[in-house]
């Protein structure tokens, strides 16, 4: 458990009552009622909604005057028939996607801009899949698929470091014969700085508690590309009949706490766990708000109200669940339809929900805010598997970057805080895959701030050997490119300024039309034609 000095005076202040409401207006957008999503589909970092079928992608792109329809046809060999991941596996800019169906995972790999996806199947064996996660399981900076499989071991691919997968690997991670593996999430459950994986079991027609194979399974990470499962040990082992669990640090403390979600409506129910910090975890069920609710194929955590604290969005009968701050929870007075995605759909700051073809927007409150946009760089683009950790007033609160959590669904990868009354954060840390830090300092709230992997937040390593030079520092109206050491550079690429906003540039002839900036600082990121990424920052006058 990480140690972290807190501010007494703000402890001491705190009292817990019943949380803030959070209230929600809803809109019809169409769409299926199955697997569905809230991520960035453009390359644009702002949450996009998509509702897939095996032939066509239904997507909402998120616009200054609203979510903007648009249709993309595809020709996949397995549909999205239990679950939906998307991630940059090809690490070119733009998210990809992998449909866990009946038969098999399909791999749609996105075009430069977002606007077609072409098959990139790598197998043609039978995987009855249910969970899907985009992973980097053996942390060399790519990102690899994971698939839970219903009646065999589960499978995992690869990344063979181009944007491909290896042929499939089957056991080491979830080796009941029979599977019955429903749930996945990938979180550091020790704080030791690698990514474990939690397994959420469901067995048909097993009624009996004793049953092992219904049993959870807490896969710890060894570092060295191998795992070992430690659920009894840890605690976690629960035969609750769940589809998923929710992974979030809902006291506040520094480490990740999981609730698994029963399904079945059997005699164990809706399981707490609190980590202890000590690499196990303590059943805290009773008292809590969950020992009543089960029914639960979704369930997952986020902060809708901005209150500091994680909530809970699910399947059980009461859909959003709100933190009281004590490890207690209460019923939200307005109810939404569950089993949805969840993201920020107008880039406000709170969290909205697309579900059943509508989306639900937050109406937001008086609470302040904070979100990162993060670009890896030797951790994969995503910066999947990163761990977020913010310091203030308030004390400590921590995110995790996942692809692919609670059973269907895909949300949001831009991490976000709600801070409560406190407009002001003292230290961002961001643990990258890699083992980079970067750290932020004195950051005001309600901003969402772009940090690429070893800039803290925005800079580039003097040192290191680049791909073109740019001058003159500072321009005017124009930015000249110069190619170094033989490099060829495409003729797109993006500006940030240092709040993370971007803009889409032009190269024309090795120059840039800068003249439209406003006077400051930026970042001009390019992309080689071997795909490889290079930023530099210069003064606009």
């Amino acid at each position: 458990m990480k140690k972290i000095t807190l501010l007494a005076l703000a402890l001491c202040a705190i009292s817990y009552a019943k949380a803030q409401d959070a209230t929600f207006t809803s809109q019809n957008i169409g769409g299926s009622s199955a697997e569905i999503g809230i991520v960035d589909m453009n390359g644009d970092y702002l949450d996009d909604t998509i509702s897939p079928t095996q032939s066509n992608l239904s997507i909402h792109h998120q616009t200054d005057t609203g979510l903007v329809p648009t249709n993309i046809s595809i020709s996949a060999s397995n549909g999205p028939d239990w679950s939906l991941s998307i991630a940059d596996y090809d690490a070119n800019g733009i998210n990809d996607i992998m449909f866990g169906g009946n038969n098999g995972v399909s791999f749609l790999k996105a075009n430069s801009d977002g606007t077609s996806f072409s098959q990139d199947d790598q197998s043609s064996i039978f995987i009855f899949s249910q969970r899907t996660n985009f992973i980097d399981i053996n942390n060399d900076g790519d990102l690899d698929a994971f698939v839970c499989h219903d009646i065999e071991p589960n499978v995992y691919f690869l990344n063979d470091g181009t944007g491909g997968f290896l042929d499939e690997i089957q056991g080491g991670l979830g080796d009941t014969p029979t599977g019955h593996n429903y749930g996945s999430i990938w979180f550091d459950y020790d704080n030791d700085g690698d990514t474990d994986l939690y397994l959420s079991k469901c067995v048909f027609g097993s009624g009996n508690p004793a049953d092992t194979r219904r049993s959870n399974q807490l896969h710890r990470n060894n570092g060295d590309g191998t795992f070992t499962e430690v659920g009894v040990a840890a605690g976690v082992d629960t035969r609750t009949q769940s589809w998923s669990s929710a992974v979030g640090d809902f006291d506040n403390d520094g480490d990740m706490d999981i609730i698994a979600a029963d399904e079945h409506f059997n005699e164990i129910g809706t399981i707490f766990y609190e980590n202890n910090g000590d690499g196990t975890f303590t059943n805290i069920t009773a008292g809590s708000g969950f020992e009543n609710l089960d029914g639960a194929r979704e369930i997952v955590t986020f902060d809708f109200n901005n209150d500091g604290y994680l909530d809970i969005y699910s399947q059980l009968q009461t859909t959003l669940l709100l933190n009281n701050g004590d490890m207690t929870f209460s019923s939200n007075s307005q109810q939404i339809q569950g089993g949805g995605a969840v993201g920020d759909l107008n880039d406000d700051g709170f969290l909205d929900v697309y579900a059943g073809g509508n989306v639900h927007m937050n109406d937001g409150n008086s609470n302040f805010w904070f979100k990162l946009n993060l670009e890896g760089v030797e951790s994969n683009h995503n910066g999947i598997g990163a761990l977020i950790t913010i310091e203030g007033a308030f004390g400590t609160k921590v995110r995790n970057v996942r692809s692919g959590e609670g059973f269907a669904n895909m949300h949001s990868l831009n991490p976000h805080f709600g801070l409560g009354t406190f407009d002001f954060i003292e230290t961002v840390t961001i643990e990258w895959p890699s083992g980079i830090t970067d750290q932020l300092t004195n950051v005001d709230a309600n901003q969402t701030i772009y940090v690429l992997e070893g800039s803290a937040p925005l800079g580039i390593e003097e040192n290191e050997p680049t791909a073109f030079n740019i001058y003159p520092i500072p321009a005017n109206d124009i930015l000249n490119i110069t190619p170094t050491n033989g490099t060829s550079i495409k003729s797109d690429g993006v500006i940030y300024d240092l709040l993370g906003k971007i803009t889409p540039i032009t190269i024309d002839n090795n120059r840039i039309n800068v003249s439209h900036l406003a006077s400051g600082v930026y970042i001009l990121e390019i992309t080689t034609t071997d795909n490889k990424k290079e930023q530099k920052k210069f003064t606009k006058l």
